[in-house]
């Protein structure tokens, strides 16, 4: 972590703009590490200064107990730098000495099954130096040769110093001036005996870390005692469930609320309405005849809602993303499928993501050791990690129905977490909160606990949606001989269970009849790809107002 922060140091010095002017004459840094990482380091610095204007000091992010001439130093953080603002001690132009200290953690990192001492002899100083020496004295006898870095001479730099080693001492000191913005760092392989300590990030129960576990523990007791239902079984079925539209499969599957797109291309393939493309691309459905007590409650509801006195409705209209809406957070059916003392999956996901807030205020904690900027970046990235906890959530929740969350973007909140985990030296807690995020959509993959009713159907789902995957053109071939819209029959369940490509795919160029309810005026599709291409279009323009109001 050490050596990743001064690439990034020494990046961010060489293109931050400096006003003042000057130089130094002499440096002088004495470094002393002890037993358990912590380096304890005093820079002498004769500096002439021309303008003390915007005159600062750079140091590593995670330097602590800074002072100036002995007393306390004012300083500030940018990026991944604390500045010591140097020009607040110093009141004009003129010949100052400074002497500035400083301590750092965890200067001793495992590299393998090595120990590896990281120290910075120098951070990028606005100044020229003129000398610089340095000494650095470890706990014990030095037992390897150091090796010394540069940003200006990343290959050289050990051909412009001369240095030598005594007992636990290295010391040292530059043959030629060194450039303003320089940096330097020394690295050496230490022994186990030197720094008996734990090295690696030795592990403390912070605050925030406790509440990660607490909600784990809570969200695990949780779907035990109101979620865990048996493992799923799949039943074979190749005809559409009785008495379920293609809108209500997410219903009994994950205990979602009704798909709107899907429940109308069930209502058009029953024949109740009829769906027409016209010229212009606009969705219109006709009401073909009105919906009696064949059908449930619910339903008869919201068809009569969608039509009411008229015949004609447009799709893509406010009026029906506005129904749609209200249909999303309805689960008709949910007692049948669902125990009376289950769980709500809602719950036990914000309880899951809990922990990617938490785990967020720990990175902004480790990141940063200013308050104000711990607290502003802790609200951020607690906001951002439970954002990304609901969606790698989602990801697993709504994998197996039409309305999946991007993939990508989940792929993606996951790099960047794991990038910010790995910056801050807290690469366990991005692993942590990845790893229970997906565990948690596993968890309420089937919704809560289940009646028998609900295990039946839940079973039956899953049986036609492996069918939808699975089945061969031979069989589709000679079920259409005796069923020749058997395509059109199963498309709203395939489209809603999200297999409507796969399950196309496998009619290859038989060949279709017209579609009994969907009619496009532009085009006459003729094969199974290209009718599903079509429903898909249906599909977005239907559900298009619904998702415009959400985002």
């Amino acid at each position: 972590m050490r050596r990743f922060f001064i690439t990034i140091l020494c990046f961010l010095l060489l293109i931050t703009a400096v006003h003042a002017a000057g130089s130094v004459s002499t440096a002088q840094n004495t470094i002393t590490v002890s037993s358990d990482g912590i380096c304890e380091i005093t820079m002498m610095l004769q500096l002439t200064v021309d303008q003390a204007e915007d005159l600062r000091y750079p140091l590593p992010a995670d330097a602590y107990d800074i002072t100036v001439n002995g007393s306390s130093a004012k300083t500030s953080q940018e990026y991944l730098v604390r500045w010591v603002e140097l020009d607040k001690m110093l009141p004009s132009s003129g010949t100052y000495t400074l002497t500035l200290h400083y301590s750092l953690p965890d200067s001793v990192t495992r590299d393998g099954k090595e120990l590896i001492l990281t120290v910075p002899l120098l951070s990028g100083f606005s100044y020229p130096i003129e000398r610089m020496s340095f000494s650095i004295t470890l706990p014990g006898a030095v037992e390897a040769r150091p090796a010394f870095t540069s940003t200006y001479y990343p290959e050289s730099i050990e051909s412009l110093m001369e240095y030598t080693v005594s007992g636990s001492t290295v010391s040292g000191s530059f043959s030629t001036p060194l450039k303003d913005h320089e940096s330097l760092t020394m690295t050496l392989a230490v022994s186990e005996t030197l720094f008996p300590q734990p090295i690696v990030k030795q592990w403390s129960l912070s605050v925030e870390d406790l509440c990660m576990y607490i909600l784990l523990l809570v969200a695990i007791a949780y779907w035990i005692l109101f979620l865990r239902c048996p493992l799923p079984q799949r039943l074979r079925r190749t005809q559409p469930i009785d008495g379920l539209t293609a809108g209500e499969l997410g219903c009994c599957l994950v205990g979602q609320g009704v798909d709107f797109p899907a429940i109308v291309l069930s209502w058009a393939q029953m024949g109740y309405l009829s769906i027409r493309i016209d010229r212009s691309g606009r969705v219109l459905l006709q009401k073909r005849m009105s919906m009696g007590n064949e059908r449930s409650e619910f339903e008869n509801r919201c068809f009569k809602t969608l039509f009411g006195n008229r015949r004609t409705v447009d799709g893509g209209g406010e009026y029906c993303g506005r129904l749609g809406r209200r249909m999303a957070r309805a689960i008709p059916g949910a007692h049948h499928y669902f125990r009376k003392g289950s769980g709500n999956p809602n719950i036990f996901r914000t309880i899951a993501a809990g922990i990617g807030i938490f785990a967020g205020i720990s990175l902004a904690f480790a990141l940063f050791s200013d308050t104000v900027w711990q607290i502003l970046f802790a609200i951020l990235f607690g906001a951002s990690g439970g954002v990304i906890s609901w969606l790698i959530q989602s990801v697993g929740y709504s994998i197996r129905l039409r309305r999946k969350p991007s993939l990508l973007l989940a792929v993606l909140g996951c790099l960047v977490w794991l990038l910010l985990s790995r910056i801050a030296g807290e690469l366990f807690v991005g692993v942590f909160l990845i790893c229970t995020q997906i565990l948690a959509g596993i968890a309420i993959a089937y919704g809560g606990r289940r009646t028998e009713m609900g295990l039946q159907m839940k079973s039956e789902v899953l049986g036609l949606r492996r069918y939808l995957k699975t089945v061969s053109t031979a069989e589709l071939k000679a079920t259409l001989e005796h069923n020749p819209d058997y395509y059109f029959n199963l498309a709203p369940h395939a489209i809603a269970l999200g297999v409507d490509h796969t399950f196309a795919r496998k009619f290859k160029d038989l060949p279709l009849p017209t579609c009994s309810y969907l009619t496009d005026d532009r085009k006459n599709p003729t094969t199974a790809m290209q009718w599903n291409q079509l429903l898909r279009q249906v599909v977005s323009i239907l559900g298009s107002r619904q998702r415009r109001k959400i985002l």
